[in-house]
């Protein structure tokens, strides 16, 4: 007979809901944090978005391998950076970039690449890319909104909440109470 290797045996539900909410208020205040450093005004959200649709990309082997490189070129062009963070403050929505500052890419730097208006900024859902959610924002200096992809807004309550401050649809983040769902 097998043993049993379910989480049960190793932790409570309680256990893991613990876990999940202690990470999640530390991701969170990390984003924030490192939104920070690079805003004046206090940061009320920060979440992590990309202008490349990395993972679909690299789900095409070698033509995605190939389209990576102009897809990064082409994020460029638009004055912005394949990794970033959008940071709101009271009165702006600030597209920061992040760079990596070790080898591992654990850690980033970041530095502010354009500041809106909050009041003029919208952004919405448009559907997914596979592993990503994909999202236009609007802004006042272009006539097309800008795509953006986020990991999962349903499992990614910090992105989440940047789309639902911008007056966005997003999912509430999941209830990790032991009230919850599942009680």
């Amino acid at each position: 007979m097998a043993p049993d290797t379910s989480a049960e045996e190793y932790q409570t539900r309680e256990e893991r809901l613990e876990v999940a909410r202690r990470y999640r208020e530390r991701r969170g205040r990390e984003l924030r944090e490192l939104a920070q450093t690079a805003v004046d005004g206090e940061v009320e959200a920060a979440g992590e978005f990309s202008a490349v649709p990395t993972e679909s990309l690299a789900a095409v082997p070698v033509v995605g391998m190939l389209m990576l490189p102009m897809a990064r070129r082409k994020a460029r062009k638009l004055g912005l950076s394949p990794k970033l963070l959008l940071a709101l403050d009271a009165e702006h929505l600030h597209a920061l970039e992040l760079q990596p500052t070790d080898m591992r890419r654990d850690h980033a730097e970041a530095s502010e690449m354009h500041s809106w208006p909050r009041a003029e900024v919208s952004i919405e859902r448009a559907g997914r890319a596979l592993m990503r959610d994909k999202v236009l924002l609007h802004v006042p200096d272009r006539d097309e909104p800008i795509t953006l992809f986020a990991p999962s807004l349903t499992t990614n309550p910090w992105s989440a909440e940047v789309v639902r401050l911008l007056g966005g649809e997003a999912p509430e983040p999941l209830d990790l109470s032991l009230e919850g769902p599942g009680a």
